[in-house]
């Protein structure tokens, strides 16, 4: 889970499934074969189409720096809400001119971080953050999105200290979603929960969907299935982001309710991790539209690896795991995954892999880093005992 900007409120969707190479490298595929796009099935909406005005002017004045931020901050919003990483380059295209020069302005060099963090080149990305941070060491924004980073990688008590940062910084309300969700994940789990709840209840309304969403996974891992729907339904309806979808047809997959799931993501295919769990659903309820998502799967992820873009290593894993029952396959993926990121999705499916493939040794550092931080997941339980 990654907090929200402070200057652009959305939860977390899994966003790149392009790296940021590929932003700045042209792809071109040598065999006519190759899917390079997927046009939109549905129409565009506001946001969509304040995006093409902003970049139709950006286009008129492309060195107008306050242009640029926003229609870099609207891209990266539309990436994250639909799963669609072409609005990635779109962002990174409309910094270009300053990217290009060996001082970005702090602002373009936070956007960058947010860039680079969505495409999970994490080290580049806290290189980022710790330059913003030494020319402006008062940025909340820098502060709350080095915490999210250092969060995903495992690095918690890095994390907490670049969100106890955030009270001085009049960004309090953050601080306090930030330590809850971090003190859920190192121990005490009863203790987040407890107070992320009394921090909905003290400012009603105020980024409900995303603390929702928060709360929603701090009930899965806790066990409580009934409070995780609730608020997982809660998170929905606010704001229905790529993320917010994944995680809820996760928990569905979980309970067996495969149809739930297609009914959810069946017009949602344009993302390969929305994709990824609507086959799975097909799967489990023996539909005969699973072998064509299939297919498409694979041939997305062959080109994500044409192109050198190893962002969804967790979601190829599972793939190759589930779906094409090769866990052999599925392990060496899931080990890279690993050693990217440290989220309990993550250790999970390495578990799940490294079981298949009979070599449970293979996962031995991620039960190390699971009972040392005392993570606790319900769901990660059969692997622990």
């Amino acid at each position: 889970m990654h907090w929200p900007s402070l200057a652009i409120i959305f939860s977390l969707a899994a966003a790149g499934s392009m790296a940021l190479a590929a932003a700045e490298d042209r792809f071109v595929p040598t065999d006519d074969s190759v899917i390079v796009e997927r046009l939109r099935e549905r129409p565009l909406d506001r946001t969509d189409l304040e995006l093409r005005s902003a970049r139709a002017r950006l286009r008129v004045a492309p060195t107008l720096l306050p242009l640029a931020l926003e229609v870099a901050e609207r891209a990266i919003a539309i990436a994250r809400r639909d799963g669609d990483p072409r609005y990635l380059g779109y962002a990174h295209a409309a910094l270009a001119p300053w990217l290009a020069t060996a001082d970005p302005p702090v602002s373009v060099q936070l956007l960058r971080a947010t860039l680079l963090q969505s495409v999970h080149q994490f080290p580049a990305a806290l290189d980022d953050l710790d330059e913003v941070l030494k020319r402006q060491p008062r940025d909340a924004q820098a502060w709350l999105t080095r915490a999210s980073i250092l969060q995903v990688v495992g690095r918690y008590s890095e994390a907490e200290a670049s969100c106890q940062r955030l009270p001085a910084l009049g960004a309090a309300f953050y601080a306090e979603a930030c330590l809850a969700e971090l003190s859920s994940l190192t121990g005490h789990l009863d203790d987040g929960r407890a107070r992320l709840a009394a921090l909905r209840a003290e400012m009603p309304g105020t980024n409900a969907s995303w603390l929702a969403l928060v709360e929603a996974e701090m009930d899965e891992r806790a066990g409580d299935f009934a409070a995780a729907e609730t608020h997982y339904r809660e998170a929905l309806a606010g704001a229905p982001d790529a993320y917010t979808k994944a995680a809820f047809a996760d928990f569905l997959l979980d309970r067996g309710r495969a149809s739930e799931v297609i009914e959810l993501l069946e017009r949602e295919q344009r993302a390969d991790p929305l994709l990824l769990r609507l086959a799975l659903a097909y799967q489990a309820a023996h539909r005969p539209e699973l072998p064509e998502a299939v297919a498409a799967l694979q041939a997305r992820f062959d080109a994500a690896r044409l192109r050198g873009d190893r962002v969804h290593l967790r979601e190829e894993a599972r793939f190759s795991l589930k779906l094409l029952n090769l866990p052999h396959v599925a392990l060496p993926l899931a080990i890279e995954d690993w050693a990217v990121q440290k989220e309990p999705a993550d250790a999970r499916i390495l578990l799940e892999c490294a079981a298949a493939a009979g070599e449970p040794d293979k996962a031995a550092d991620a039960i190390g880093f699971l009972r040392a931080h005392q993570v606790p997941d319900q769901r990660l339980l059969p692997w622990l005992r």
